[in-house]
């Protein structure tokens, strides 16, 4: 039988566990070093996108048309976006079920008509209150004017009302709880702040 040494049992499992950690790092950090950039231009892609949908602009979708577009509407006043000199939008964040919601609503000239919504952030439960993100929730707001109410999915009519997600209900409420705060402060979005 080998008689195991006090390097074989301590310092040879610290060396190894050494090693391997110092590759895991460099390899993790590399990959964030080359991909730094492209991340910076998919997430200034993905604002400006989502900027242009707030404000109920139609867009091609692809990168070169979303920048064109955004750099010849949009004109940055302090937190407020101002799209073709009459459309204001301006990013609201939130607590979410899970974690903060992050929107960017859009406001018509008279500061009270929503033009569009657009989710930017959230980590709400697949299926359930991540369906903030789908095309339909998010529509529902265009035209409509607040404080809002919560009705069951499907049947808002009224321009005070929302539809809530059947089964996302702090979700829900917590939307209404951002777009009501967001119409709260719409009046001062004319002076950028």
């Amino acid at each position: 039988m080998k008689s195991q040494t006090f390097y074989t049992k301590r310092i040879k499992p610290l060396v190894f566990m050494a090693v391997v950690t110092i590759i895991c790092i460099v390899l993790t950090s590399s990959l964030y070093l080359l991909t730094r950039e492209r991340v910076a231009m998919n997430e200034l892609f993905f604002m400006r996108r989502s900027i242009l949908d707030a404000a109920g602009v139609e867009h091609s979708g692809d990168v070169e048309g979303v920048n064109s577009l955004y750099e010849s509407v949009v004109k940055e006043v302090g937190e407020v976006y101002v799209v073709g000199g009459n459309t204001y939008v301006k990013l609201f964040k939130g607590p979410g079920l899970w974690g903060e919601i992050t929107i960017l609503v859009g406001f018509e000239e008279d500061l009270k008509t929503i033009t569009g919504v657009s989710v930017f952030a959230q980590n709400e439960t697949p299926g359930l209150g991540a369906r903030i993100e789908e095309p339909w929730f998010s529509q529902q707001f265009r035209g409509k004017e607040g404080p809002f109410s919560l009705v069951e999915e499907g049947t808002a009519a009224a321009k005070s009302e929302m539809d809530a997600i059947t089964g996302a209900t702090r979700t829900s409420d917590a939307f209404k709880n951002i777009m009501n705060r967001a119409i709260s402060e719409s009046a001062t979005l004319k002076g950028g702040q």
